[in-house]
């Protein structure tokens, strides 16, 4: 009896469920979530209206981006603090340049490169180096055109400078060593921005309009192609200072393309010099300055 009563006691107890921890179903269904979520990937966050990226722009446009350099007298050594020292040359790197077509392919840069040195050398997106003559300069903008004997070059297309918005889109383009583009992307601070100099030229250029942006332009894209996000140039990047990023400015394309025919025909800009500064009448102005007239122009200076 006794044997028969361990027997079945060892029965029950195999067929009893193992005892473990209590899961109950809320942990159950979190376990199986968790097991289930997707591993979390990195948030490509764009700005509103932003592209994705410039690659295809760059590419497509960086055939058309030359770097300038010069032949600049230097002396070296010990011998070089005494007079009379010997004198080498050196290659030295001043900006950059774009190509573009009037009635032939030129290079345009900023004037104050091109007044750097008398010999001149553009070093072509493939790394030949050819000399540069200086055609036109025109000062006043800081635009200097140069031509060069090379065939078969593919210029940038100029876009309209005139219509371009606070807000949109534009990237800067430069070649400051003659080894590969470099690029800055921004947006279009203001447009009609006066007063903006080159203050890389050593002389202030109030001469007229700018695009100001936040992308930044220093010496080594100063004179380099301002590019919509079509790939066309809306203007020329000018060096304003020594502490680049603090405010940048581009030359409208507009402006460039009113001097070209001159710089290329007659090496020159010729501009009439009316001596004043003048204010339109507007309504307020007019009812200020207590005149019927709501039109016409008033001299606030002479100079």
């Amino acid at each position: 009896m006794r044997a028969a009563l361990a027997i079945t006691v060892a029965m029950l107890a195999a067929c009893r469920p193992h005892e473990g921890p209590e899961v109950d179903g809320k942990t159950a269904a979190g376990s199986a979530a968790a097991i289930a979520a997707p591993v979390p990937q990195s948030t490509r966050i764009l700005y509103p209206s932003a592209p994705g990226g410039f690659v295809d722009l760059v590419q497509g446009a960086k055939h058309g981006v030359v770097a300038i350099r010069a032949a600049t007298p230097v002396k070296s050594g010990p011998a070089a603090m005494f007079p009379g020292a010997p004198e080498t040359t050196a290659d030295v790197a001043l900006g950059t340049g774009f190509l573009i077509e009037a009635k032939g392919v030129f290079v345009i840069t900023n004037d104050h490169i091109a007044a750097a040195s008398t010999e001149l050398h553009v070093v072509l997106p493939d790394r030949t180096e050819v000399p540069a003559k200086v055609v036109g300069r025109d000062t006043a903008l800081d635009i200097a055109l140069l031509s060069i004997d090379v065939p078969r070059l593919s210029p940038l297309p100029l876009g309209d400078s005139n219509n371009v918005q606070v807000g949109e889109w534009l990237v800067v383009l430069g070649n400051p060593f003659g080894d590969d583009v470099t690029a800055s992307a921004g947006i279009v601070s203001a447009t009609g921005r006066e007063g903006a100099g080159s203050l890389a030229a050593g002389r202030q250029h109030g001469f007229r309009t700018f695009l100001q942006t936040d992308a930044r332009i220093h010496r080594g894209n100063s004179g380099g192609p301002v590019l919509d996000t079509a790939g066309q140039v809306i203007g020329m990047a000018i060096a304003t200072g020594d502490r680049p990023g603090e405010i940048s400015f581009a030359i409208p394309v507009e402006r460039i393309r009113e001097v070209l025919p001159s710089l290329r025909d007659t090496g020159a800009v010729q501009r009439s010099w009316l001596g004043a500064r003048v204010l339109p009448v507007s309504p307020e102005v007019a009812e200020q300055l207590g005149v019927p007239s709501k039109g016409g122009a008033l001299v606030t200076a002479v100079e």
